[in-house]
């Protein structure tokens, strides 16, 4: 299908949306609706007595709420709601007798065993929705990757499609209907606005109860703006046990399995000649990663074909989602420097003193003139790309992109251009000769390995032959901190151990 084909279809599928509306199908279920009461009586006990003591009970609570909304396979293919109801139990163990809430305890308790005691209501509706409509003509759309690889498993070997929202795209022309298993908040307002089939329909439990269609951040300030509205269906037993914390529906996110990221641990300041500006992410498997501002970082994107699953991404672009490839133990920067310089022979002492020596001058400058101050005379030099002075410092940044700015650079450094340009051109080559080699050596790893357990488990180990390049590991990103803090220089990039994310997969 050309772009222009699938743009037209996205134009008549809105069409039909705008006609006709999206539903909401809200089942019943009693066990979920219990776990949902007992998750807002510990929340409002968490707002009267804060939440170091509730911590992992709170955050496991959360992760199994999520779990039943977005997974509602029956419990032979539901490890985690099963694994998730155990670790509720567990933390309502260790509580005791540190807390007072026995009767709150006891309750939690009794809901997660209810939980795991039989399969998901919304699944087995599932089910009799997809095979009503066919299972060739329709798709389930899942919140996550997680969450599309553990419906896979169950609905995939009868023949029904499972996908996220970013990769709807790949749908075939003749699908007519979506299933998207979750609260329309889930999905963000793309599902609806820029739909790929006619009819989208919202499986959902009925206790969850903001059921609004969400809508573009352009909506509320465009004139004439376009609303899709919503067709509510009820079914099933729709009892509900009494909620604590009610009024609390306009605060879903509360409820969500929330990351822990602490205080920032740096001042306000700028970066040492040893440290850098980075930014906190947590990865699936219970990793951690510091990732500096630099320009690329090497990722998978398995929804490529065979042979271009490994790509370099912009450091910018990394998104909740994004599967990163990773060293363990030291940075792949360190790995790829080391390796083009030895591909230099002789004439790799001669580059290492001349990179050392600009890059150690435009520290001393740093020092002495403080960034703006450096920024200001780059700028007045002629160098564009003034903004990236701190990181041309870094040693396995080999020179700026551009020529023009490397050369005015060394002439502001009071360098002779050559031979520190051709040095740091001809190392920059090498560079690039090894990630290619490198490349294909990971390329073959990606293609021999089974990118399912990725999905599923959000976090692979590849094998890779090369020397250095042993020890990789690709792991899916699961948050982002909203704040940099400045951290030693080798710790950059290079996977460590951190349960602060172990509530969100």
């Amino acid at each position: 299908m050309s772009r222009i084909e699938a743009l037209n279809r996205r134009y008549a599928a809105s069409s039909s949306l705008i006609r006709n509306g999206v539903e909401i199908l809200a089942v019943g279920d009693p066990v979920g609706a219990r776990l949902n009461a007992a998750c807002r009586w510990l929340m409002f006990r968490v707002g009267e007595d804060g939440p170091e003591l509730w911590d992992d009970l709170l955050g496991s609570v959360k992760s199994l709420r999520w779990r039943l909304m977005t997974q509602p396979q029956p419990l032979d293919f539901n490890p985690a709601l099963r694994d998730g109801a155990s670790e509720v139990f567990r933390q309502t163990h260790l509580l005791r007798g540190a807390v007072v809430e026995d009767a709150l305890l006891d309750e939690l308790a009794a809901a997660a065993a209810g939980v795991s005691a039989q399969d998901p209501v919304l699944g087995d509706v599932l089910l009799r929705s997809v095979q009503e409509v066919g299972a060739t003509d329709c798709v389930v759309v899942a919140a996550n990757a997680s969450a599309r690889a553990a419906m896979g498993e169950w609905l995939r070997p009868l023949g029904i499609n499972v996908l996220t929202v970013s990769a709807l795209r790949h749908v075939k022309p003749g699908v007519e209907q979506s299933y998207a298993v979750g609260p329309p908040r889930y999905f963000g307002p793309s599902l609806v606005n820029a739909p790929v089939t006619d009819d989208v329909t919202f499986l959902m439990p009925a206790w969850f109860r903001d059921r609004q269609i969400p809508c573009s951040v352009l909506t509320p300030y465009a004139e004439g703006a376009i609303r899709v509205r919503a067709r509510l269906f009820l079914e099933g037993d729709l009892a509900e046990p009494a909620l604590q914390g009610e009024g609390k529906e306009d605060f879903e996110e509360e409820f969500l399995p929330q990351p822990v990221w602490g205080s920032p641990r740096s001042p306000d300041r700028e970066p040492l000649s040893d440290e850098v500006e980075a930014r906190k992410l947590l990865l699936s498997g219970n990793r951690g990663l510091w990732l500096d501002n630099g320009e690329r970082i090497r990722a998978i994107d398995p929804e490529q074909p065979i042979g271009e699953r490994v790509v370099y991404i912009d450091v910018e672009s990394v998104r909740v989602g994004t599967y990163l490839l990773l060293r363990e133990g030291e940075t792949e920067h360190e790995v790829l420097y080391d390796a083009a310089l030895s591909r230099l022979g002789d004439h790799c002492l001669e580059v290492a003193a001349t990179q050392e020596a600009w890059k150690e001058r435009l520290q001393r400058r740093l020092s002495q003139l403080g960034r703006s101050r450096v920024e200001h005379e780059l700028r007045s030099a002629g160098v564009r790309t003034v903004e990236r002075a701190p990181a041309w410092r870094e040693p396995h940044l080999v020179r700026p992109q551009s020529d023009q700015d490397f050369e005015k650079l060394l002439q502001w450094l009071d360098l002779p251009v050559q031979p520190s340009f051709g040095n740091a051109t001809l190392l920059r080559r090498e560079i690039y000769r090894t990630i290619a080699q490198i490349r294909e050596q990971l390329e073959a790893a990606v293609s021999a390995a089974d990118l399912s357990v990725l999905e599923r488990d959000g976090h692979l180990s590849l094998d890779v032959e090369s020397a250095g390049f042993r020890g990789i590991l690709a792991a899916r990103v699961i948050a982002i901190s909203p704040q940099t803090e400045i951290i030693p220089r080798n710790e950059a990039r290079v996977p460590f151990d951190d349960w602060s994310g172990k509530w969100l997969e």
